[in-house]
C-alpha cells in the first residue's frame, strides 16, 4: 500500500487494527459475566507485549497518536512512578484531559497507606483524574502487608462510572477508611455489576446502615472466610443473578451463600480450582439452589456427584476440559472419573435440561464409547450438546447424532 492509499483509510479502520495489535487479554474485565472467564492465569508477558505496542503506536505519525493515545492510558496500573503519572494523567490533549481516557485501574495497598496524613494523597489525586473509570483493582499485595502503615484515616471517593470491583481485603487496610474500605468504596458506587472479593474480614465492627448494591449482577467470590460470608449475606442485592466460587469455602460457607442468595441465582460456576476434588460441592450447590438455570464447571477439577435424585430446572450446563496437572491418576481411574461425571449428568433428575455445551480441548474424549452413547441419550431426551466456538461464548457447533 502506498503512502497515498494508507492517508485515506477512515480513522475509524486504523482504531480497530491498532486495538487487535495492542490487547493482551480482551475481555478480561468487563463487567458482564461470562463462561470461565478469569479462571485462567494471567499473561504477564502478554500485558507488557500490548504497552510496548501501544508506546510504540503514538510515536508513528499524529494521526495514530490522536487515535492511540486514549488506547495507551485506558489500561493503568500505578507503579513506582506515582508522581509523573498525576502529572500525566492532568494534562490535556486536543482539549481533553487524559486521565479521562482510564477506563481500567489497578491500585496497590502501598499507595494507600496513610503513615501521614497525607500519604495517600497522590493517590485520591490519580482517581479524581479520572471520572470515567469503569473498573478497579485493589490487588493482593506480593510483600507481607505490616510493612504498609495505616496510622491516619483518608478519604472517600465518588465512582459513579464504576462497573467493575476486583477487591482483595486488608483488615490494616480498612480501619483507615475511604479508599481502603471495602464497604465505604462500594456505598461510592451506585453503578456497581460486577464484584470480586477475596481476603479474610476479622471483625464486623463496620456496621451502620444495610449495604445495597442495586445494579450488581455478578459476584466472584475468591478465598474468603465465614464472618466474610456472613457480611455479604447481610447485604441488598436485588440484581443478583451470577455467583462464581473459585474455591470451596471453609465451615459450610457456601451452604450460607446458597440459603441467602440461592432462591434468586441464574448462574453459578465453579472455577478452577483442585480444592472442588477433595469433596462433592455440587450436590450441596443444587440442593440451595434448585432453581438455578445455567451451571459451569471444570470437569477436571471437580469431583463427580452421584446421580442427584432431586428435581431440579438446570435448563444448560458448560463443561471446561482444561486438564488438571496436579492430579496424576493412572489412565483407568482418570476414566472412571469421566464415567461418572457422564452418570451424573444423564441420570441425574433434570428434566429441563437443553444444552450441554462443552469448553476447551475435548479432544479424544469426544471419540470416547462412553461419550457417543451419552450423547444419544441426551439427544433422545432434547438436550443438545454443542462445542463452544469462536470465542468463549460462542457455541454454533453441533455434536448431536
Amino acid at each position: 500500500m502506498s503512502r497515498y492509499d494508507h492517508q485515506l483509510l477512515p480513522p475509524e479502520l486504523w482504531l480497530s487494527i491498532i486495538r487487535l495489535a495492542t490487547y493482551a487479554q480482551p475481555g478480561l474485565d468487563v463487567p458482564n459475566f461470562e463462561p470461565f472467564l478469569g479462571s485462567f492465569d494471567h499473561d504477564i508477558k502478554g500485558e507488557v507485549d500490548a504497552k510496548a505496542v501501544k508506546r510504540a503506536v503514538v510515536q508513528v505519525c499524529r494521526l495514530w497518536r490522536d487515535l492511540a493515545l486514549s488506547i495507551l492510558y485506558e489500561d493503568v496500573k500505578v507503579g513506582r512512578g506515582v508522581q509523573s503519572l498525576v502529572e500525566a494523567l492532568g494534562k490535556t490533549y486536543r482539549g481533553e484531559q487524559l486521565g479521562r481516557c482510564v477506563r481500567r485501574l489497578e491500585l496497590p495497598y502501598p499507595l494507600t497507606g496513610t503513615a501521614t496524613n497525607t500519604s495517600s494523597d497522590l493517590a485520591l489525586q490519580i482517581l479524581q483524574y479520572c471520572p470515567e473509570l469503569e473498573t478497579l483493582v485493589r490487588p493482593f499485595m506480593s510483600g507481607p502487608p505490616d510493612s504498609v502503615r495505616y496510622e491516619f484515616p483518608t478519604r472517600s471517593h465518588p465512582f459513579l462510572n464504576l462497573k467493575r470491583l476486583e477487591w482483595w481485603h486488608y483488615n490494616d487496610a480498612t480501619r483507615s477508611g475511604g479508599i481502603n474500605s471495602l464497604l465505604d468504596v462500594l456505598r461510592h458506587s451506585p453503578n456497581l455489576q460486577y464484584l470480586v472479593v477475596g481476603g479474610e474480614m476479622w471483625t464486623s465492627a463496620q456496621t451502620g446502615n444495610v449495604l445495597e448494591l442495586p445494579a450488581l449482577k455478578t459476584l466472584r467470590v475468591r478465598r474468603i472466610n465465614p464472618l466474610f460470608v456472613h457480611k455479604i449475606c447481610q447485604w441488598r442485592l436485588p440484581s443478583l443473578v451470577h455467583i462464581v466460587v473459585d474455591f470451596p469455602l471453609e465451615q459450610n460457607a457456601l451452604q450460607t451463600i446458597w440459603q441467602a442468595f440461592g432462591s434468586r441465582l441464574c448462574t453459578v460456576e465453579f472455577a478452577r480450582h483442585v480444592g472442588f476434588l477433595l469433596s462433592d460441592q455440587i450436590t450441596r450447590f443444587l440442593r440451595g439452589c434448585p432453581q438455578v438455570k445455567t451451571f459451569n464447571y471444570f470437569l477436571n477439577f471437580t469431583s463427580p456427584p452421584p446421580i442427584f435424585e432431586q428435581r431440579c430446572d438446570l435448563q444448560c450446563i458448560s463443561l471446561h476440559a482444561f486438564p488438571c496437572g496436579m492430579v496424576t491418576d493412572m489412565i483407568t481411574e482418570a476414566q472412571e472419573r469421566f464415567r461418572l461425571h457422564l452418570a451424573f449428568l444423564s441420570r441425574s433428575s433434570f428434566p429441563a435440561l437443553r444444552r450441554i455445551i462443552l469448553y476447551g480441548d475435548w479432544g479424544d474424549m469426544l471419540l470416547n464409547p462412553r461419550f457417543v452413547e451419552f450423547t444419544q441419550t441426551m439427544n433422545s431426551r432434547g438436550c443438545l450438546i454443542e462445542r463452544a466456538t469462536g470465542g468463549m461464548h460462542s457455541c454454533n457447533q453441533s455434536l448431536n447424532a
